[in-house]
């Protein structure tokens, strides 16, 4: 699949079919996610797997009380290694470690959407609570959990336009040349004259 078109195509599944993800598949997305990049190469993440019901079902009450998590067939939790990072990044260990997981899951993502899967990126939950359900040891930190499977749904996406978040030179000067407004339409003419080279 083209990766533009994956891109805009991809939405945040939370209906699943009650069929299983093949392991070799799950292995394939974290292949894609560990190929991101991460602050100096240090690719401090790490990824839990997890197919157990009993135990999704604690990551769910983890996150906020989310129970449509533990009808995905997989969830995926990234975490990271801050003591890997603080070791070369003292002072901004916090930050990296959200940046590269997160560079991490958006690989994972548009891999799963290649291959018909439907995924939901979630990261508000108890990091107590699920250290806990997954036995996750000090300095190491939960960053997000990600629910796969085949999806049921397709929600419609909801874009703010270009113009309202595209400034030039400096935040909010949005003055440049008018010719290449509406920004949303003059990119599509630009794709489609790329595709037909």
């Amino acid at each position: 699949m083209e990766v533009l078109k994956a891109i805009k195509e991809r939405r945040s599944i939370k209906k699943y079919l009650n069929k299983d993800v093949p392991l070799k598949t799950v292995l394939e997305l974290i292949d894609a996610a560990h190929q991101a990049p991460s602050s100096g190469n240090l690719q401090n993440w790490r990824f839990i797997i997890v197919k157990n019901q009993k135990i999704k079902q604690e990551i769910a009450e983890a996150c906020l009380d989310q129970t449509w998590m533990s009808e995905a067939p997989v969830l995926i939790v990234i975490c990271s290694d801050r003591e890997h990072l603080r070791t070369y990044y003292e002072k901004y260990t916090n930050t990296y470690s959200i940046q590269n997981c997160a560079l991490a899951a958006q690989n994972l993502m548009l891999r799963a959407h290649s291959l018909k899967l439907g995924t939901c990126f979630v990261s508000g939950f108890s990091k107590m609570a699920l250290k806990r359900a997954l036995k996750i040891t000090e300095g190491i930190e939960p960053e997000s959990v990600i629910a796969i499977g085949f999806p049921t749904e397709n929600p419609v996406s909801k874009r703010t336009s270009l113009e309202m978040i595209t400034f030039f030179e400096s935040y909010g000067n949005r003055r440049t040349d008018k010719s290449i407004y509406p920004l949303g339409d003059k990119l599509k003419l630009l794709f489609s004259k790329i595709k037909k080279k």
